[in-house]
């Protein structure tokens, strides 16, 4: 299912981000149960959150990119 993607200032999308970054840095049983809650609640909700991952993910890669390159200069300097 083809979604719109949802900005930050999409109220779904905020909510997604709340509660991803909220288990995410302080899992619990209760954390997991909110978010399943709100997941269920509509299928905006899962686009939400689908939006909300590709944005950490791409964050986390364009974080690693820098210390990628320069583990490989080095390396090269070794040789």
């Amino acid at each position: 299912m083809k979604h719109k993607t949802l900005t930050p200032e999409d109220p779904a999308f905020s909510a997604a981000w709340t509660l991803f970054c909220t288990l995410h840095d302080a899992p619990s049983p209760e954390r997991a149960e909110a978010l399943v809650r709100w997941l269920g609640a509509g299928p905006q909700n899962v686009c939400a959150l689908d939006d909300v991952l590709t944005l950490w993910a791409l964050t986390g890669a364009a974080l690693i990119r820098p210390a990628l390159e320069d583990a490989r200069h080095e390396e090269g300097r070794l040789q």
